[in-house]
């Protein structure tokens, strides 16, 4: 499960991008790859929780995620049509604020031996992309949605319970996440949204927002980047090591996600 910086993904070009085709879709290899990614964790997901359709509590704007995961979330909204109604939601977004130290940026002090301490951060209002408390764009839905549920029946004044083991392999997956995507953005889910309208392909929703709203999310987007190391104790290792070799064992056509990550 080693993974090596130095080439990989570290560029944020779009030269030699492959691209794979999943029915009508056109995938980006990094596209694929967060696919095989969240496949995997859905596969090893075995907690038991009571979370259920409909269930929106915790679905506010507090939602970190990278631009990979961004384009995936614009590329269904351009096949469906909707960049009006993309460009409606995203003006629904609250305040929101740089992020100051990423997962890997915090894994990285950690593993140092700084004194580092979690950043508080975020934004508990109802997410825009709600609808009759159902997620409008669920199956495109980023790590950190997916990766968040409870043990216990949540309210707006009550607080999600979950594991200290899945946290802790679910913090394992989103420091891949943010591999998969270092040197890109990364920020609040609203704010990488509406940076990545900077695209070609995004224009037609660009040309529907205020021009003030893209220049706040380019602002307040920052850089992901790469793995330094896992933040595991020995007592999780048993449970979280097998959802690691099957996420770095999953294969993209040809090739492993370990091997593309390694640029192998």
């Amino acid at each position: 499960m080693e993974l090596v910086t130095v080439n990989g993904f570290a560029e944020p070009t779009k030269n030699n991008i492959h691209y794979y085709r999943i029915g009508k879709r056109m995938l980006s290899l990094k596209e694929e790859v967060l696919l095989g990614i969240y496949e995997e964790f859905d596969n090893w997901l075995d907690e038991d929780t009571v979370c259920k359709k409909g269930c929106s509590a915790c679905c506010s704007q507090n939602v970190i995620i990278t631009a990979v995961e961004g384009e995936l979330i614009h590329r269904k909204i351009r096949e469906q049509g909707q960049e009006e109604w993309m460009a409606a939601r995203l003006q629904k977004k609250g305040s929101t604020s740089k992020v100051q130290i990423t997962t890997n940026g915090f894994a990285a002090s950690c593993l140092a031996g700084e004194d580092v301490t979690p950043e508080s951060y975020g934004n508990s209002d109802p997410c825009p992309f709600l609808d009759d408390g159902c997620c409008s764009i669920y199956d495109v839905r980023p790590f950190s949605c997916r990766c968040f549920i409870s043990e216990t029946v949540c309210a707006p004044n009550v607080p999600a319970k979950i594991g200290a083991t899945y946290l802790s392999a679910s913090s394992a997956v989103m420091q891949v996440v943010e591999h998969l995507g270092q040197g890109e953005y990364l920020g609040n889910m609203f704010d990488v949204l509406l940076a990545l309208c900077d695209l070609s392909e995004n224009q037609n929703v660009m040309q529907q927002l205020p021009v003030y709203l893209p220049n706040q999310g380019r602002v307040n987007v920052t850089k992901a980047l790469p793995l330094p190391g896992f933040l595991l104790v020995e007592d999780e290792m048993e449970k979280v090591t097998p959802l690691l070799e099957a996420l770095f064992s999953h294969r993209v056509g040809e090739r492993s996600i370990e091997d593309i990550l390694n640029n192998r």
